[in-house]
């Protein structure tokens, strides 16, 4: 059963491959930022399978191309400057090795506030 669950995973992984999916949060009850600036909060999530842990295979979720998607999103929302707050990286190599050693899973999360 578990090893049933796992593939799962890295098939929903590999169909998911080079997925950028971005939310975005306005609504702060009449807050403003610091500086009192409109601030939209923004999440963006890139998923891809990457040759031996490093090499992009499908999609592409290095931390680099996750902050230019990022960027893209603060964009549309008309902000001139963007502050990043988090940003995690999972590479999940031990879900089902020797496989995912070769075509590992991974995803980038950036996380950040898009300032108008």
């Amino acid at each position: 059963m578990r090893y049933s669950a796992m593939t799962m995973l890295v098939l929903v992984m590999g169909v998911a491959a080079g997925c950028s999916i971005s939310s975005k949060a306005t609504d702060f009850n009449g807050l403003k930022g610091l500086d009192g600036d409109k601030v939209t909060h923004i999440n963006t999530r890139n998923y891809a399978v990457h040759l031996f842990l490093t090499k992009p295979l499908f999609g592409d979720a290095t931390l680099q191309n996750t902050v230019k998607n990022f960027t893209e999103e603060a964009k549309k929302t008309g902000a001139s400057k963007v502050r990043i707050v988090q940003s995690d990286e999972w590479t999940m190599w031990y879900l089902l090795p020797p496989l995912t050693l070769l075509f590992t899973p991974v995803t980038v999360d950036v996380a950040g506030d898009a300032i108008q």
